[in-house]
């Protein structure tokens, strides 16, 4: 059984596996290159907003967590920060709990490879692939094919 930190940015829930998340941290006063970097300990990375990497419609409020994760297999490629709205927790669901995402093509199967549905909470949980390709433009920006909000 994997565990995965669950983070929430709009309205949709996302669990990453933890053995590839760095740290967790809120984004508050850390010093930022503009909107696309940041200083994270004396190492300047990708800073993301994961929902618009996941096609949401951009917001005017600003994510108040960084999550800081290597999206590849190779340890010397530099981890990115994801910027999301709120940190859910440690989950670890059972392998039987994962559903196949339906087998058409989406942009958002770029980026998630499964669901796990979560009847206590009525609410859908979708895993982000790994590994992946983190690009703002993978998803799109008009969220069509996009997982819904539960």
């Amino acid at each position: 059984m994997s565990q995965y930190l669950q983070v929430k940015v709009a309205d949709v829930h996302v669990l990453l596996p933890t053995l590839h998340v760095h740290e967790v941290m809120r984004l508050d006063d850390l010093l930022t290159q503009g909107t696309a970097h940041v200083d994270w300990r004396n190492r300047v990375i990708a800073l993301m907003d994961l929902g618009q990497v996941l096609g949401r419609t951009a917001t005017a409020l600003k994510r108040h967590y960084g999550v800081v994760y290597s999206s590849t297999e190779n340890a010397d490629d530099p981890p990115v920060m994801l910027q999301v709205d709120e940190v859910l927790g440690l989950r670890e669901p059972k392998t039987q709990d994962w559903r196949p995402l339906p087998d058409i093509q989406t942009r958002a199967q770029l980026l998630l490879d499964a669901v796990w549905v979560e009847s206590a909470h009525d609410r859908h949980s979708y895993r982000m692939r790994h590994p992946t390709t983190l690009d703002s433009s993978a998803a799109g920006a008009d969220g069509s094919g996009e997982p819904t909000g539960q």
